[in-house]
């Protein structure tokens, strides 16, 4: 008798932990379904980003250059934020530039001094911009596809709002003011060309 009581208190047990499961399970879809990047991005783009393009995270393109040769790890530790262990570091970057070489998803920048980037305005994807501008933690989402799905909005506002008005400006010759998001790899040669996402176009003339 005994073991029969146990037996059904025991798959009593099991019954309502499979419900709780499942009911933890439908939530966690819920959430997910419901969970709208658009509008985090936006408060981030109207409400933030302006104040962090004028800031002191903003490294300026000839330090960046000049830090690259002489301590590339302090560059890292200034301004780089990562995702993890193995992930590139992200920065944000900026100056003034002369349009040397206009591409279809990339155009060379140079600074007086010399250095040169590429900035990226076509087929822009990953986690470049999210991860530089620090306003976002995995830890404030309930999983990854949500995360990642603030990293595809901010892309897709770059194009939208940053290189699609500018496409006038982008002309050999052309002055420029830039701010952008690129990585940064611990190890790499001192004259590496790095891709900047622009976050800011302006003419300077």
């Amino acid at each position: 008798m005994k073991r029969a009581i146990k037996a059904i208190v025991w798959c009593v047990a099991v019954v309502v932990i499979l419900a709780l499961s499942l009911k933890v399970e439908r939530l966690d879809e819920r959430t997910s379904a419901e969970f709208d990047p658009t509008e985090q991005v936006e408060h981030f783009w109207t409400e933030e980003l302006p104040a962090l393009l004028m800031g002191d995270r903003v490294v300026n393109a000839d330090l960046f250059r000049q830090e690259l040769k002489n301590n590339r790890q302090l560059l890292i530790d200034r301004y780089g934020l990562t995702l993890g262990i193995g992930a590139p570091y992200s920065l944000l970057l900026g100056g003034e530039f002369t349009v040397a070489e206009v591409g279809e998803e990339l155009t060379t920048l140079r600074t007086e001094a010399g250095a040169a980037f590429q900035m990226r305005t076509a087929y822009i994807f990953g986690n470049t911009v999210r991860e530089a501008t620090g306003a976002f933690s995995i830890d404030d989402y309930e999983n990854t596809m949500d995360f990642n799905s603030i990293a595809s909005e901010l892309n897709d506002r770059v194009v939208e709002c940053i290189v699609a008005p500018a496409e006038a400006l982008l002309r050999v010759g052309s002055r420029l003011r830039v701010v952008g998001a690129l990585d940064l790899t611990p190890k790499g040669p001192a004259d590496e060309v790095f891709e900047l996402i622009p976050l800011l176009i302006q003419a300077t003339e």
